[in-house]
């Protein structure tokens, strides 16, 4: 008989706190992951927003292969998945309080018609979909004035100015609702 090795389930914050259009980060365990938090200094490597609370939380992300059967897409994928220890060390959820409800919501939908698009990896020049690029595209869609800094990356098969998750855990204008495992930012 083989041993399988099993990870304790993330640690879930009350589902009352997490509201339409919070962020979710997490840090990865994938090889991707690996190489976004090496090259963005960050400890996060994906971002995704929740669309939905009821009947459970459900977070869309631009995502190489969290469901194999979905690979190199946008998806949807509930808390429970996005969080599992097979893809997540840790995450994060802050909400952004720059945007309205009717904002917020406005995303949200925009943001459900993406759902199957192709994940494309490219610089901030050519066309690009990936997991910060599909949500500051549908922010600044509804809130113009929304802005986050690109990273500049010299690296093999990618160079040019790419946006990272900790573009947007660096905006000034959110508050952190939840960290696992508790810490302080």
């Amino acid at each position: 008989m083989a041993c399988q090795l099993s990870h304790p389930p993330q640690t879930v914050p009350n589902p009352s706190l997490i509201k339409i259009g919070d962020w979710i980060f997490r840090k990865g365990t994938q090889t991707d992951s690996l190489i976004v938090r090496q090259i963005s200094g960050d400890e996060y490597s994906h971002i995704g927003m929740v669309v939905a609370v009821d009947p459970e939380i459900q977070i869309i992300h631009a995502t190489t292969d969290d469901d194999h059967n979905h690979s190199n897409q946008v998806i949807i994928s509930s808390l429970a998945e996005f969080i599992t220890p097979k893809l997540a060390e840790k995450f994060a959820i802050a909400r952004p309080n720059f945007l309205t409800t009717t904002q917020q919501q406005q995303i949200v939908n925009y943001l459900l018609t993406r759902k199957g698009a192709s994940f494309i990896i490219a610089p901030k020049k050519d066309e690009h979909l990936y997991c910060t690029t599909l949500l500051s595209d549908a922010i600044s869609r509804y809130y113009p004035d929304f802005k986050v800094e690109w990273q500049y990356v010299n690296f093999p098969l990618l160079n040019g100015f790419y946006l990272f998750p900790s573009a947007f855990a660096k905006h000034d204008d959110i508050t952190w609702i939840y960290q696992s495992p508790a810490q302080t930012r």
